[in-house]
């Protein structure tokens, strides 16, 4: 997924070009082309996109969009409309009993994603369920043909292990399908001769293996592909109307603000929609430097993505809130000299690493000091600040997610009727050297945040 999984899945045309890369496991990469000094005049604000991600576009910086403000202004429902789950724990659309441990079901979910490339340094028998409802292997992707492959070591000894661990902890289990540059092979699979064999064969999937549902990580492609999307769901509903079906999607760029009516569309059909609000700053061209996953928009047209207007975007395209969840990303973003805090001009700073690398146990072992750290109280974020290249990437500026931030993020959420969070990855969360107990500080703020 995300972007290693994933910023809108907009499905922008294939001539927007591309200003961030992704990785093959479906997250940003550093070293994106269209890096620039960080100068606006003349510049062009790279626009949001899932898969694509961010897309550059001509003319240089767009006005902030008039409406961008009375959209943040949007009043969340009363209660906790972000329930899935009944008082009985159960979701009332397709009858899935949600369980948790410990007494009564938790009203929001948070569903973390499970690399299998990074099985090793996160075995299964050591995931903290605690702080999870849901898990996400990643990935399994289609063959275009109507076949499904697993990617990586996600072999079905791997999944089952996964499965067999959350079931016995009462949670769910999905299997991610898709990831990062993947929109030409679920075209391929779901064209209309091939789409009843695709689905069959996603069918045998979560049976044999044991699964809850389906992660649609279908990352990108042009606006053709919504119509294939929608018909894959229909299907999949129809083949498997007890599954889980969920749907991770891209942030939006407020100076470039998308038409998202189309998941208004497809909300009814599927159980959760999931923001991958992670991964989301970078060294393009006309941007300042910015939070990896900010709460809050800082109004800066240098800097124009915010979960608080990502959602209010998704919200006034009829998505309803309680389906609609938001991002947390287990990792962070280095960026070198001369930027040392948000918000600044680039002046030829580079994010020189991210996910992948610049993972949350990496940015505790390498980098955090209390001398360095900060809190950007408008974002809702910590950073680290430094005034001399520090650590193996020689970074000045690392945005990352902590334990505080989550909890503001879990606050938010539940303030505002949502459904719940997702985590890239919960594999980069994990610290192994730390004490037994102290092993997933992250889950456990997600535990408590969101889950108590």
């Amino acid at each position: 997924m995300r972007n290693r999984g994933h910023i809108t899945s907009s499905w922008r045309s294939a001539a927007a070009s591309i200003v961030l890369g992704v990785s093959a496991s479906g997250c940003a990469t550093s070293g994106s082309p269209g890096a620039s000094d960080g100068s606006v005049p003349d510049a062009s604000l790279a626009d949001s996109g899932e898969g694509d991600r961010f897309s550059a576009t001509d003319g240089g910086v767009s006005p902030v969009d008039s409406t961008v403000e009375d959209r943040l202004d949007t009043t969340a429902p009363e209660g906790n409309a972000g329930g899935m789950l009944d008082a009985e724990g159960t979701d009332p659309e397709s009858g899935i009993d949600g369980g948790a441990e410990g007494g009564a079901p938790p009203s929001l979910w948070v569903m973390g994603y499970y690399s299998s490339w990074d099985a090793d340094a996160y075995p299964v028998a050591e995931i903290q369920w605690s702080g999870l409802t849901h898990i996400a292997t990643a990935f399994n992707l289609p063959d275009g043909s109507g076949g499904v492959s697993a990617v990586g070591s996600m072999d079905p000894t791997l999944a089952r292990a996964v499965v067999t661990a959350a079931h016995a902890a009462a949670k769910k289990a999905i299997a991610s399908i898709g990831g990062s540059g993947s929109a030409t092979v679920f075209e391929g699979s779901t064209a209309p001769a091939i789409l009843p064999t695709f689905v069959e064969n996603l069918k045998t999937l979560v049976t044999t293996i044991g699964y809850d549902g389906l992660d649609l990580d279908w990352e990108g492609g042009p606006t053709a592909d919504q119509t294939l999307l929608l018909s894959l769901v229909q299907a999949l509903r129809s083949a498997m109307p007890g599954a889980l079906i969920t749907m991770p999607v891209g942030m939006e760029n407020n100076n470039l603000p998308d038409d998202l009516s189309f998941y208004g569309t497809v909300a009814p059909l599927v159980d959760q929609i999931n923001i991958m609000s992670y991964g989301v700053s970078g060294a393009w061209q006309g941007w300042k430097s910015w939070h990896s996953s900010p709460l809050h928009w800082n109004k800066d047209s240098s800097t124009p993505v915010g979960i608080d207007s990502t959602v209010a975007d998704y919200l006034a395209a009829n998505v309803p809130p309680s389906k609609l969840g938001v991002g947390s990303g287990f990792y962070g973003e280095c960026y070198s000299s001369p930027v040392t805090a948000p918000d600044q001009a680039l002046g030829g700073s580079q994010v020189v690493a991210d996910d992948g690398t610049m993972t949350f146990a990496h940015i505790m072992d390498d980098y955090y000091s209390a001398s360095a750290h900060e809190w950007d109280s408008t974002a809702a974020v910590p950073y680290l600040s430094f005034a001399a290249p520090q650590g193996p990437e020689g970074c000045t500026y690392v945005t990352y997610e902590d334990a505080e931030s989550i909890s503001a993020k879990a606050a938010w959420v539940k303030s505002s009727g949502l459904g719940g969070v997702i985590i890239w990855t919960i594999n980069e969360g994990y610290l192994p050297s730390a004490p037994t107990g102290q092993q997933s500080p992250l889950l456990d703020a997600m535990r408590l945040g969101f889950l108590q």
